[in-house]
């Protein structure tokens, strides 16, 4: 018959600390509050002086409207809603162009006749606020915050918040505009040849780190 195994009595003080311990789970700190990326809008109205049906503008004008709509977009993708009397085609074309220079995707302008009167532009430029974020220095407290788990985590909300080329998309999607294959074509082709094109230098951005002072309207998303 096997001997019975016995326990020196030196261990069975560590061995009932160590149950112990592991018989009380420790609580997490609370789950903080999503902290998701906060919208502003600002809505600036630009008059245009330009002429309903065959879309003629001076010179100084389409200065000043290019100036000043550009200005308005410096940090953000402005969207545009033309609105006044109803434009004929060559007018619809010309503003088009002109929003264009101030750099304004055709897909962001939007024709909306009223009764207003003379034509304006209605330019909307949209912000996000980058969340603040626990500190990874305590690890403890900060890991649940940080941690993908609760809802991607906050520093990835705040990542998103910086990298948005338009923070509208965080309200409303946009539907697809139609892909050039043939230009997306030659990009894979000039990889495979080693013939990149470089970046284009200058391009840089501080988007959406704070809301700009800008004048207009704002309304929180």
């Amino acid at each position: 018959m096997p001997r019975a195994m016995r326990t020196p009595m030196l261990l069975l003080p560590l061995l009932t600390g160590l149950l112990g311990g592991c018989a009380v789970p420790q609580t997490p700190p609370p789950m903080p509050v999503a902290q998701t990326p906060v919208v502003k809008a600002f809505r600036n109205a630009v008059p245009v002086a330009i002429d309903p049906r065959s879309g003629a503008v001076t010179a100084e004008e389409h200065a000043r409207v290019v100036r000043t709509v550009a200005g308005l977009g410096r940090d953000a993708t402005p969207h545009v809603t033309v609105t006044g009397p109803m434009l004929a085609a060559p007018a619809r074309a010309a503003v088009a162009s002109l929003l264009g220079q101030a750099g304004v995707p055709p897909e962001n302008v939007t024709f909306a006749p009223d009764q207003t009167g003379a034509p304006a532009l209605q330019v909307t430029t949209y912000v996000a606020l980058a969340p603040d974020c626990g500190a990874w220095s305590d690890i403890y407290n900060g890991w649940y915050q940080n941690s993908p788990t609760e809802a991607l985590g906050c520093s990835n909300r705040r990542n998103l918040a910086l990298m948005l080329a338009d923070p509208r998309d965080l309200v409303q999607g946009r539907e697809t505009v139609p892909a050039d294959g043939q230009r997306m074509a030659g990009a894979v082709q000039r990889y495979r040849a080693d013939k990149v094109k470089p970046f284009v230098k200058g391009n840089g951005s501080n988007t959406f780190l704070l809301a700009p002072g800008m004048n207009g309207t704002q309304e929180d998303q």
